[in-house]
């Protein structure tokens, strides 16, 4: 069995209410930015990473954070993927056009009736839990 690892983020910003970044990639489905780890990278430097590269933006993490899902992108191939929390450092948003076919901030209602993966609803509903817990002078 083949294993991959990838980091990503679900990046929250507070506008009128609680909205988050979540991507459509090429293939259709709605999820947040994620990609595999590179040699010599830390999980958030990876998550940093995919995220600027995906979207163009930049991110600073909320701390306390970190969660895994699990799940088989094809046959034969076993995929963890490491999540934190961020907060955008920045208002550019530019898509990764080879991957990305459209970037979304959503609020949260918007957010859960898109996202196509179960194991990403479930990750969705942990974080917004975190967040709401959160103290408001953390974010």
């Amino acid at each position: 069995m083949e294993k991959e690892k990838s980091c990503g983020a679900v990046i929250f910003r507070k506008q009128k209410e609680l909205e988050v970044l979540i991507v459509r990639q090429n293939e259709g489905h709605w999820c947040f930015p994620k990609g595999h780890v590179e040699k010599g990278e830390t999980e958030q430097e990876t998550a940093a990473r995919e995220v600027l590269e995906e979207t163009g933006a930049e991110i600073r993490f909320i701390g306390g954070f970190r969660d895994e899902t699990h799940y088989s992108p094809r046959e034969g191939v076993e995929k963890d993927v490491v999540w934190f929390l961020a907060s955008p450092v920045n208002n550019t948003l530019k898509r990764q056009k080879e991957e990305i076919a459209e970037i979304l901030w959503a609020n949260i209602v918007e957010a859960s009736a898109l996202l196509t993966y179960e194991n990403d609803q479930q990750l969705f509903r942990r974080a917004v839990k975190f967040m709401k817990e959160m103290d408001d002078g953390d974010f």
